[in-house]
C-alpha cells in the first residue's frame, strides 16, 4: 500500500517548501522503503531542482482547466506502483486547492483509491495568519472525511499561537478530524540564507566545509526537532 502525501498549505510564503524539504530529509534518513519526490510548483519548482540528483523526482501539475486535468494523473499513477514505491511527497504549489479538490472528488480518485489500496495524507503548514488558519478549517471540511490532516505549525513565521489555541471553531475541527498538530521550529536565518544561496540540501549542509561547526550543530538541532515531530504522526509508513 502506498500513501501520497500532499506537502500543503495553500499560501504562498507559509514554508510548505521548507515542509518538503523536511519530509524528504526525514525518508532518506529514516526510511528503507522506497520514495519518490513530486514537484507540482510549475512556477518555481525548487524542492524539485533541489533534490533531482539525489531522490526519484517526478513532476506533474495541477490545472483549472478540465482539458489538462489529466496532467495530475501521473501522481496517483506513481502510487500504483505500489512494489516500487511505498510514499509519494508531493510539494503543491500556492493557490492549488481547488484544481486538486476538483480531480480528487470529480474524478473520483478517491473511490479509485480504495479500489487500488492508495491512501492519502494532507500535511499543512501554517504561518498562524487569519487567512492561513481558516483555508485550513475550509480544507478539513472539504476533504477531511477522506484522509488525515497535520497541523504543521511553523515557528520560524510565527511564535505565539495562543490565538490559535483559543479558536474554538478550529479546535472543535481539531477534535472532530483528529487531526495532529506538530510544531517545525524556527529554522535560524543565517545557516538557511547560506544553504539557500548555495542550494544545498539539508543533509549536504551538515558536511559543507565553508559552513561552521557551530552553525553545522543548529542545522542538525532543527533537523533532529522537526524529525521528531514528523515521527509523532506515524503518518510516514516504511513497509
Amino acid at each position: 500500500m502506498s500513501c501520497i502525501h500532499w506537502s500543503n498549505g495553500r499560501k504562498g510564503g507559509v514554508g510548505k517548501s521548507l515542509l518538503s524539504w523536511l519530509l524528504t530529509e526525514y525518508a532518506l534518513k529514516h526510511l528503507k522503503a522506497p520514495f519518490c519526490l513530486v514537484e507540482t510548483d510549475r512556477v518555481n519548482p525548487d524542492v524539485g531542482r533541489l533534490y533531482k540528483e539525489t531522490v526519484r523526482t517526478e513532476f506533474a501539475y495541477f490545472s483549472e482547466s478540465e482539458q489538462k486535468r489529466t496532467k495530475a494523473d501521473k501522481i496517483f499513477n506513481l502510487a500504483c506502483q505500489s512494489t516500487v514505491i511505498v510514499n509519494l511527497i508531493v510539494n503543491l504549489p500556492a493557490q492549488v486547492h481547488e484544481p486538486m479538490k476538483m480531480w480528487f472528488l470529480e474524478d473520483e480518485i478517491y473511490e479509485l483509491a480504495k479500489e487500488e489500496g492508495v491512501s492519502f495524507c494532507n500535511w499543512y503548514v501554517s504561518n498562524g495568519g487569519y487567512d492561513s488558519i481558516g483555508l485550513f478549517m475550509k480544507t478539513l471540511k472539504d476533504l477531511g472525511q477522506f484522509m488525515p490532516h497535520v497541523l504543521v505549525r511553523n515557528w520560524g513565521l510565527c511564535d505565539d499561537w495562543t490565538h490559535v489555541d483559543e479558536d474554538d471553531e478550529l479546535q472543535a475541527l481539531v477534535r472532530q478530524y483528529r487531526v495532529p498538530v506538530i510544531d517545525i521550529p524556527k529554522f535560524p536565518y543565517a545557516e538557511r540564507n547560506f544553504i539557500e544561496a548555495n542550494q544545498l540540501t539539508l543533509t549536504e549542509a551538515l558536511s559543507h566545509p565553508k559552513l561552521s561547526l557551530v552553525s553545522k550543530k543548529r542545522v542538525h538541532k532543527f533537523l533532529r526537532q522537526s524529525f521528531a515531530a514528523i515521527e509523532s504522526t506515524g503518518l510516514l509508513v516504511d513497509e
